[in-house]
């Protein structure tokens, strides 16, 4: 198994490098960017003038606030002496992503500033605006909870899939697939992104559970393919696949997969990338943000893949320390192996209420 610090840490530092390698270049067609960065475009992060490191985006944010959810969701079943359950847990996500939003800037019309505890909501760097999406803003900011019954929207965008890779570290294969569909569904309404989402969250469970990672995506794949509302996530994974083996891999065949602003869009440019470049973690990253399309959230998903298969050492040194909140990512991917701690201590990190 892989369920160790290595491809845990790996899994949210990959992400979170390639969404900052993607973020300059997102909204840029390929035409300029080679015009800016040379025929190979981005290559290395991109440090702003006046910055220590590489900038995350709201990709990265919601991640992190993933894991922090999840961790208060067994401090929550342990201290209350019950079940952790998927209802349960999803709540506890949407508390989460609702301490992400008063980082923004923003509150639901019901927030009450005592529910704003814990460690990570403290973390400066997180409050940050880095032009989140539209649809997470808007759905949060109603104050209630997107489910599978009910959903706030039919919005397809890939915001509620991009978040979901802490959820296949600690879950079993059933919860995997379950709360990376509710965990979407809180902000997205369509299938083909709470089911891109699942598929994810399966990917990176099979991954940590120590499979090839064809061998992931394929059962992935076979897992969502009878689901209803599949269709289109279950297309464009079987596209990617075959791309891979039409020769080279280049930035044309990934947007034969579409732009990546959409889920299963995203989901698809990101399991060509990882497939094309298995071992090679800096190669994949470039492949998956240069092109015309999500740059940042195709690297996210493509660095968490990889991430997690290949553990941190396979991520150069220069981009882990050249990242922002490289501490804090490290700090909270070794409370996701820990899980849970009775102490006063995990109680202030991880308040349950």
């Amino acid at each position: 198994m892989k369920r160790s610090i290595a491809n845990f840490y790996g899994c949210l530092m990959g992400s979170a490098i390639g969404d900052a390698l993607g973020a300059p270049i997102e909204f840029m067609q390929y035409s300029d960017i080679v015009k800016v960065y040379g025929a190979s475009g981005v290559k290395e992060l991109d440090i702003p003038c006046g910055q220590r490191y590489a900038l995350i985006t709201d990709d990265t944010q919601l991640t992190l606030f993933t894991a922090e959810g999840l961790l208060r969701s067994v401090t929550r079943a342990k201290r209350k002496d019950h079940e952790r359950t998927l209802e349960g847990t999803t709540i506890t996500l949407f508390r989460a992503y609702l301490r992400w939003l008063h980082t923004q800037g923003l509150n639901t019309p019901h927030w009450n500033k005592k529910d704003y505890d814990g460690w990570l909501i403290k973390v400066g760097r997180l409050h940050a605006y880095r032009e989140p999406g539209v649809t997470c803003l808007t759905a949060l900011g109603k104050g209630i909870m997107g489910t599978l019954e009910k959903p706030l929207n039919d919005s397809k965008g890939c915001g509620g899939m991009v978040r979901v890779a802490p959820i296949g570290l600690v879950e079993d294969e059933e919860r995997a697939f379950l709360l990376g569909v509710r965990s979407a569904a809180i902000t997205h309404g369509s299938p083909s992104v709470y089911l891109s989402a699942g598929a994810l969250a399966l990917m990176i469970h099979y991954l940590v559970e120590d499979d090839e990672l064809e061998v992931a995506v394929q059962k992935a794949l076979t897992y969502i393919k009878e689901k209803p509302g599949s269709e289109e996530v279950v297309a464009a994974l079987e596209m990617a696949i075959a791309l891979v083996k039409e020769g080279e891999p280049n930035h044309e065949q990934m947007e034969r997969l579409g732009k990546g602003f959409m889920a299963h869009e995203a989901l698809a440019m990101s399991v060509y990338a990882a497939l094309a470049h298995p071992k090679d973690f800096e190669a994949a990253l470039r492949l998956a943000v240069n092109h015309s399309g999500d740059s940042d959230s195709v690297g996210a998903i493509v660095g968490s893949l990889l991430g997690a298969y290949l553990g941190i050492e396979a991520i150069p040194t220069r981009w882990i320390e050249g990242v922002e909140l490289s501490r804090e990512i490290e700090h909270l991917a070794e409370d996701l192996v820990t899980f849970y701690e009775e102490s006063d201590e995990w109680l202030k990190k991880y308040p349950a209420w």
